[in-house]
This record gives C-alpha cells, structure tokens and sequence, in this order.
C-alpha cells in the first residue's frame, strides 16, 4: 500500500495518498449462494497452538540469522528493476519469483492468466514547452495508460480547471473543448472523495478537451500514476508537468492565454494475458482451508519499484522460505499469491476473486503487505472488530517483535490487493507500518533499494510469517466471513459507502 491513490498521486501531490486502485466491490449481494453461512465451519474460537509458539520462535531466528528478504528485495529491483504491468521486466519478474519459490520447496507453483484490456510503456520521454506567451521548456511525462500523441504532437491553449464542484465544473465546460486541461490540487478543493474525482474526471472528459495536464511534484519531479483503473487507454493524451511548470502557467494565465505543446511516445498491447504467480505449502490437517499471503508484483516506472512493492514481494518469498524450513507444515494450506496489475486498479487481484468465487468459502484470511519497510506496528483491520479480537489472539507472538498493534483505520479499504476479497466478506489484515519515509518516494525515481532499511524490513517479514503461521495453524477459524449487510453498514460507517456506489454504477465492481 502506499501512501497516495494513483489518480490523486498524479494530481493532488501534496494530499495524503493514494485513490482506490479501486477494482474491488461489495458484491456479496450478488454473488448466488455466498453468506455468512458459508464460512468453514467450526465452533472453536481462535486461539495459538503450542505448535505455532514452537514455529514462531524457529521463525524469528532463522529468518534474523538466515533469510533472504534483504537479498530477494535488492535482485528484484536492481537486477529486473521496474515492473509495468504485462512490460518484459514484468514477465521476467514472473519467471524469478517462481524460481525462488520452487527453490524453497513449495508445491504447485504455477501461474493463473487473467487479461487486461492494454499494457502500456513510453517508447521515448515525453517532451513540451509553454510555446505562448513565452518560449519555456516544461518538465513533462506522459500518465500512465495515456495514449501516444500524433507524431507532431499536440498543440492548444491551456484552461485551467478551477472547480471540480458539479455547478462549477459545468459552467466552464463550453470553455474546455479542443483545449488542454490543466488540473491541480485547488481544483478539487478539501479532501475530495473518491466519487468526487472519479466523477469530475468523468464530466471534464465529457466536454472533449484536446488533452488533460495534472501537476506533479515540485523540482520538476515526477510521480507516475495513471488516471483510472481499468487498464483501459485513456481516451485523450494526459500528461504531467513539474508543480512550478504549473505555477507559472497560472500565472501567465492571469496575464492572458497560454499555448502548450507536446509529443507523448507510448508502445499499447491490447488484450494481453498477464500471470499472477501462487505456491502452496499444502495443510497438515485442513489442506482445503487456505490462508493467502500476498503482495503486488507490477510496479511503476521511474524508480525501480523497491518499495512499493519489492518489499512486500520479497517478504512474501521470505515468508514461504521461512515456513516451508519448519519440521511441519500448519494444519491449514498457505497460499502464497503475487498479483500484478495493482497499480491499474488491483486488477489482478480482482479477477482472481472473479474466477475463485465458489471458493471463497475455503478462504480462512488474506494477508497482504504492500505497505513499505518502515518497521511493522501490528495489523489494519479495517474497522472489523471480530478481526480486532483475533488478532489480538496474536499478541504473545507478536508483542516481543513490536508489531501487537491493531489499527481499525478504514482509509486503505480500497487501497490495495485485500480489497477485493475483503469486501465479499472475507477476513482481511493488511500490514500496519509508519510511511513517513514511504510516501515521499512512492511512484517516483527514488524508489530504489537504496531506501530499504534491512533490519526494519528483515521484521516485517518475520511479522507476516509468524502471522501467516499462527492463523493457518489456529484452533479453530480466524474469523468469520461476513454478510452483505454487514459489509455495507462498515462501509457506511466509514463513510466509503458512497465511493462504492459509484463504482459500482460505473462498472468497476464484479
């Protein structure tokens, strides 16, 4: 998880991080035969097995003395670097993680294709310039997902967007055709939804501007998003330029019009399958109750993904390592689970639960840790309190590493690769760490493993191993799986009921 939505990351800079990479729904209500009944069924509560006190201190040690997270993180990201979703680095990402997964001893490592609707990558930098009233360079980068410009380029005179109220967004409409679109944080005003912005993005392409321009960070920075998430080519370029190319447009629009011109390169794939890869350690006891460890393979381009999510990736090869040394497996199946096409909009993810609803049932918990390599504090639960109770079941495990802590923050329900599972009901935790250090260097060129911290991130991976183990080997279920209406009044409460109406009115949702 990180610390700023794709589309607000690309717009709003300065605002806590990130949108929905919203690909999940609460579509529970219409999923034939899914209920709260169909929980695995059990009356034993959770609880810590002797065996897991045994296994969690094999696993502290041997992953402090031995593991390889540190290693796995820095291969990743300095010998494959940035993973595009469906790009070469991508596939070659694939193939290596399945070879240290296999190298660890798992069973069924194999991949699952889902397709996304087009792979996207700059074939060269984008380039632009202010050519009216002035002649100035801009710091520009094509949006990811935007379509190439002619070979020309595109040229016209900049609007900018100064409300994304509905009132005022529609009085200055008839102003925005065959124009280029400059959009900033003011334009959205305070803490604007979700619904907000997906819906002003909506009604500004309604008015068919030439091309959409959003403002990045300052020093001519960039911080690559997209603006959507359906994985779908934008249907006009989009562009971001640094915060004082910005500045100063404005305020050469207080003087009179401004022109813009500038050429975006980008090589489309439509209709193209991308794996998500998965290895088991097979139940001693349960092997058909699973519990899912996850994290986000993709990543953006101008660094080389080490945080966000090579962390989380390699603690996820370092869990399945660390567990699959133990003398014996847990009584439960461990799935160990590496999705791309989170940074489009937890696509992958999405149509993985799309194709295993009828085994959602089986699922005893997802864990997902996409959340940097600050030190981990304990669990997001998003506002579920039976979850709250059961992690706190873990405490005498997790209390001499730090991480006991149970945080009931619902801001990252929609944020990463637990969503879509979360919302059909099933239990949920995704890793809770400070992103002080994380969020300024999430989706820019300084995500690079120069800012992995390997003691911090050596405990975050023996946090999520010691969880995983615990739950898949627990007396009796996690948690139970909740009803659609039991999911919609937590969304409600946490004011995110909204948000999941649009997208689901626009089509998003499963």
């Amino acid at each position: 998880m990180a610390s700023m939505s794709n589309i607000e990351s690309a717009i709003i800079p300065r605002m806590p991080r990130r949108l929905l990479h919203c690909a999940a729904a609460l579509l529970l209500a219409s999923v034939p035969g899914f209920s709260q009944s169909s929980a695995p069924a059990t009356a034993a509560p959770f609880a810590i097995s002797p065996e897991s006190r045994d296994a969690a201190r094999q696993i502290i040690g041997d992953s402090t003395l031995n593991g390889k997270v540190y290693a796995y993180d820095r291969d990743l990201a300095d010998l494959i670097g940035p993973r595009l979703t469906g790009s070469s680095n991508y596939m070659h990402a694939v193939e290596w993680t399945m070879q240290q997964l296999k190298e660890s001893g798992l069973a069924n490592v194999h991949t699952e294709m889902w397709t996304i609707p087009a792979t996207w990558e700059p074939q060269s930098p984008a380039v632009g310039r202010i050519e009216k009233p002035v002649a100035h360079p801009l710091h520009i980068y094509s949006l990811g997902w935007s379509p190439s410009t002619p070979a020309q380029g595109v040229e016209g005179e900049v609007v900018y967007v100064t409300s994304f109220l509905p009132e005022k967004l529609e009085a200055q409409g008839p102003k925005l055709a065959g124009k280029v679109a400059l959009i900033d944080s003011a334009s959205f005003g305070e803490k604007p939804s979700l619904g907000q912005i997906l819906s002003g993005l909506d009604k500004l392409r309604s008015f068919s501007p030439l091309a959409l321009v959003t403002t990045g960070t300052a020093n001519g920075g960039e911080s690559q998003s997209a603006l959507g998430f359906s994985g779908k080519i934008a249907a006009v370029p989009q562009a971001q330029i640094g915060l004082e190319d910005s500045l100063l447009i404005k305020r050469l629009l207080e003087r009179g019009s401004v022109t813009l011109q500038f050429t975006l390169t980008n090589a489309i794939r439509t209709q193209v399958q991308i794996p998500t890869v998965i290895g088991e350690i097979p139940g001693s006891a349960l092997p058909d109750e699973v519990v899912i460890v996850g994290a986000h393979l993709d990543s953006w381009h101008p660094g080389t993904g080490a945080q966000d999510n090579g962390t989380g990736v390699a603690s996820v090869l370092e869990v399945a390592r660390a567990i699959k040394a133990l003398p014996s497996a847990p009584r439960r199946t461990i799935r160990f689970m590496l999705f791309g096409g989170e940074e489009q909009g937890l696509l992958g993810s999405t149509a993985y639960v799309r194709q295993h609803l009828a085994d959602l049932a089986k699922i005893d918990a997802v864990l997902v840790t996409d959340t940097g390599s600050e030190p981990a504090k304990g669990w997001y639960v998003m506002g579920r309190d039976d979850e709250k109770d059961a992690v706190g079941a873990l405490k005498p495990l997790l209390s001499g590493l730090g991480a006991d802590g149970v945080s009931t923050d619902v801001s990252f329900v929609f944020q990463t690769d637990h969503a879509a599972f979360d919302v059909l009901g099933v239990p949920s935790l995704v890793l809770w760490n400070d992103m002080d250090k994380y969020n300024p260097l999430h989706h820019k060129a300084s995500d690079t493993f120069d800012s992995v911290v390997e003691k911090d991130l050596v405990q975050d991976a023996v946090v999520t191993a010691v969880t995983a183990y615990a739950i898949a080997d627990g007396e009796g279920s996690f948690a139970p799986h909740i009803s659609p209406a039991e999911m919609q009044s937590m969304l409600k409460k946490a004011d995110h009921l909204d948000d999941y109406n649009f997208l689901k009115s626009a089509g998003v949702l499963p």
